[in-house]
């Protein structure tokens, strides 16, 4: 079995036009460093490879990380996460987003494990009767599929991750590592923004 001390590419998105929250996201801080290198510095735990998916690839000059443009612009996530895995050097991604701020270790290993274990095509937790697709993991595998469908200018994520080869993560399993839910924090409004700074003290309680 591979080694679960690191395990391949994490790709970040850094897309979407921060519309809500009235300023580019991508730019958020945190005890001095952008969120974006925090989180790309804890994925570093467990990742051999981090990179940034965003449509203006400037913004990121200054970051050790690589950073890459969507290769069909404007297709949504869909498109996304077929822009990561082809980009990947690994056979397996994990995604996540520039306004998702927890990073939970031991849930990506969980979900590692649960893909060796279950020999699937990805790993998707469930949240309610709904589903996040941005803090999962997808396999090359899946490209054709994607690649096809965004041809048929069908860019319906959920159709692709139901026809693929995916283990659904119940709720009650992903409340064992996150009990509130706090994995799917989503930073979309200028008053989620207070949620950072309680993040980062919890986190630093615990190391």
């Amino acid at each position: 079995m591979q080694s679960l001390k690191k395990f391949g590419t994490a790709v970040i998105l850094c897309g979407g036009k921060s519309s809500r929250m009235g300023f580019d996201k991508c730019k958020l801080k945190i005890k001095g460093k952008f969120l974006i290198e925090v989180i790309g510095e804890k994925l570093e735990e467990v990742f051999d490879e981090i990179i940034l998916l965003s449509n203006d690839d400037d913004k990121f000059k200054h970051m050790k990380y690589k950073v890459f443009q969507d290769i069909i612009p404007n297709s949504g996530p869909i498109g996304a996460i077929y822009s990561a895995l082809k980009y990947a050097s690994s056979e397996y991604v994990f995604i996540t987003a520039c306004d998702m701020p927890v990073v939970n270790i031991d849930f990506i290993k969980y979900m590692m494990e649960l893909i060796q274990l279950k020999q699937v095509e990805g790993t998707v937790a469930c949240k309610s009767e709904f589903i996040e697709p941005l803090y999962a993991f997808y396999s090359k595998s899946m490209i054709e599929k994607i690649e096809n469908q965004i041809n048929n200018q069908n860019y319906k994520l959920l159709q692709i991750i139901d026809s693929s080869k995916i283990h659904y993560i119940e709720e009650s399993e992903v409340r064992k590592y996150s009990s509130n839910l706090e994995i799917f924090t989503n930073l979309n409004y200028k008053e989620d923004l207070s949620l950072l700074n309680k993040i980062f003290l919890e986190d630093n309680k615990k190391s």
